[in-house]
């Protein structure tokens, strides 16, 4: 049995709007697509074996490319498919660049980040980095002795 507050933490958690719920959403996407890649790079070696009609390649990199990358290598090498296709292999191992560099140009276009407000930010940044620090104020009074310590020096001198 779940005591009261465990399970009001969890409602909590996974109410829908919150972090969690979207972190729980996209795990099991995640878990979709690579079960469903997973299981089309089966099918294909089991049509492969037995001489029937073939998953596309573009299919099986769609899937891939889609969420199921971990999915397809792993049936990939666990399969010993499409192994030693070398244009599909370089491919599939570019696919799981793709849907993160989708991600990262809607976040993009969405926000209000425009190339001039990067590049002022750019600008801004490079200059302070180069900057040269203003001159020191001419003052008539001597600069400061470092004190001395040990035998013979003065400990109340300044």
């Amino acid at each position: 049995m779940i005591p009261a507050y465990t399970a009001r933490m969890i409602t909590e958690l996974i109410t829908p709007g919150t972090t969690g719920f979207l972190a729980l959403c996209l795990a099991g996407y995640f878990l979709l697509a690579n079960a469903l890649a997973y299981t089309a790079f089966a099918i294909d070696k089991s049509r492969a074996i037995h001489c029937q009609s073939r998953i596309p390649e573009r299919s099986l990199l769609i899937l891939a490319t889609l969420g199921g990358w971990l999915g397809a290598k792993v049936a990939q090498h666990r399969l010993r498919h499409k192994t030693r296709k070398q244009p599909f292999g370089i491919f599939l191992n570019l696919s799981v660049l793709l849907l993160p560099g989708l991600f990262a140009t809607a976040l993009i276009l969405q926000s209000d980040l425009t190339w001039d407000k990067v590049s002022s930010q750019l600008t801004t940044q490079t200059q302070d980095l180069f900057a040269t620090s203003a001159p020191a104020e001419a003052t008539t009074e001597a600069p400061a002795l470092p004190r001395r310590f040990g035998p013979g020096s003065d400990a109340t001198a300044p």
